[in-house]
């Protein structure tokens, strides 16, 4: 399948750009597949599939792996049942339909790597609820958390963006005291952290 799965992505690649569909960004790609590298991975946890773009790179890379996927789009959904049926990984990718608070009460862990990249206002709240469905060697990259730069940032906040900067603050903030953190600075900031290892990408 490998070259059909180099279609695939320069599809979904192209696809993402005209219309506008958020997938990670080229400079973090390798970074997310280095993060996930570090928890071994056996099952995994997506927040946020859009189209499926990141889940297709984790499957290709962990070719053991399970990965359990959320979307609460019900369009984006749909394509990313396709594009895993085009790629024949029905069996080891299962996309999910609904809201994350909803789909989390219903998930069984262990899960060893949790890739957080749905709505970022909810990340911290959904690493909670996650938690205690995380494996001892757990690994967790939340994309986005720079949010164009207004995290780190001095000074006021646009108004329309002052909750969802507050919010990522407070994840930040949380994993940073509670794990190994380290926050990659490529695309609009990636936050890599390990429950119990004290080492990076």
């Amino acid at each position: 399948m490998g070259n059909d799965w180099q279609v695939l992505k320069r599809e979904l690649e192209d696809h993402a750009e005209k219309k506008g569909v958020p997938i990670i960004r080229g400079p973090e790609r390798e970074l997310l597949l280095r993060a996930a590298a570090l928890a071994e991975p056996r099952r995994m946890l997506e927040i946020g599939t859009a189209i499926g773009y990141s889940a297709l790179l984790l499957a290709e890379r962990f070719p053991k792996a399970q990965i359990h996927t959320v979307e609460l789009d019900e369009e984006r959904y749909h394509m990313a049942v396709q594009v895993m049926e085009r790629a024949g990984l029905t069996g080891r990718v299962h996309c999910m339909l609904g809201d994350a608070g909803q789909v989390i009460p219903t998930l069984s862990g262990p899960y060893d790597f949790l890739f957080l990249d749905g709505p970022k206002g909810q990340y911290l709240r959904e690493l909670k609820a996650l938690e205690p469905l995380l494996s001892e060697k757990a690994v967790i990259a939340a994309d986005n958390v720079l949010f164009r730069g207004l995290v780190e940032q001095k000074g006021p906040v646009p108004h329309r963006y002052r909750t969802l900067v507050m919010r990522l603050r407070e994840y930040v903030a949380y994993v940073n005291e509670k794990y190994e953190t380290h926050i990659y600075e490529e695309g609009d900031g990636l936050a890599v952290s390990l429950k119990n290892r004290k080492e990076h990408i």
